[in-house]
């Protein structure tokens, strides 16, 4: 059985672990999969994946035990940010995957889209206190490590191209000054937003965007 989540309003949670969760009433998206199209609820991997809902006391968390067959995983993320663009709601759509062959961490916002209706016995109320803990602390986090990781391993001053970066943005925005040698590759941050505290940060201009720049005729 595969163990999901999802929020109810706190009044209608103890009807709906007597009862269950009809389909035709509770889903929230109509979605092709597998070539048909199918009424979805979207639950969630992790109660912590909606914080707001779950340090909300008008919602109530409902722990769902379903068979897998009737589970898929979609990133949400894409479907957002899919409503105003119709190419990357393709992207969602070929997200879509059997619950059984997701890899956890490989989406930011993973929801499960559940395709049957949840019948009395398949649904509990989330113990916060006593019930088996979540390996990890969100998906998005857990997202977020892993890409952070991977990165690391493939770019190995990856630490420094970040910082760099992120620097560089905010004295494009006038925020700090930026004072560069690019033939020793070191960049030297001057930040005073901190109550008028000079604070500097010394940065190695990252090798790996140099050999990009350098490779690619600039």
């Amino acid at each position: 059985m595969a163990e999901v989540y999802y929020y109810v309003p706190a009044e209608e949670s103890e009807n709906i672990v007597e009862c269950g969760l009809k389909l035709s009433v509770w889903h929230s998206k109509e979605i092709m999969i597998e070539g048909i199209i199918k009424k979805c609820i979207s639950a969630l991997l992790n109660p912590k994946d909606d914080i707001n809902k779950f340090n909300d006391e008008a919602y109530k968390c409902i722990k769902l035990d379903l068979p897998p067959d009737y589970c898929y995983v979609a990133d949400r993320y894409l479907y957002e940010a899919g409503v105003d663009m119709p190419e990357v709601m393709e992207l969602y759509l070929k997200s879509i995957i059997p619950l059984e062959k997701y890899i956890f961490g490989s989406y930011r916002l993973p929801e499960c889209l559940v395709t049957t209706t949840v019948i009395p016995g398949q649904a509990d109320l989330l113990n916060k206190a006593q019930d088996t803990p979540v390996l990890f602390n969100s998906s998005e986090e857990l997202y977020l490590n892993n890409l952070i990781e991977f990165n690391k391993e493939k770019y190995y001053d990856f630490d420094d191209i970040t910082m760099y970066f992120f620097y560089c943005k905010l004295s494009e925005l006038k925020q700090i000054v930026k004072i560069e040698d690019k033939n020793r590759k070191i960049a030297v941050f001057i930040d005073n937003t901190d109550n008028g505290n000079e604070r500097i940060y010394t940065i190695k201009i990252p090798e790996t965007i140099c050999n990009i720049e350098n490779n690619s005729g600039k």
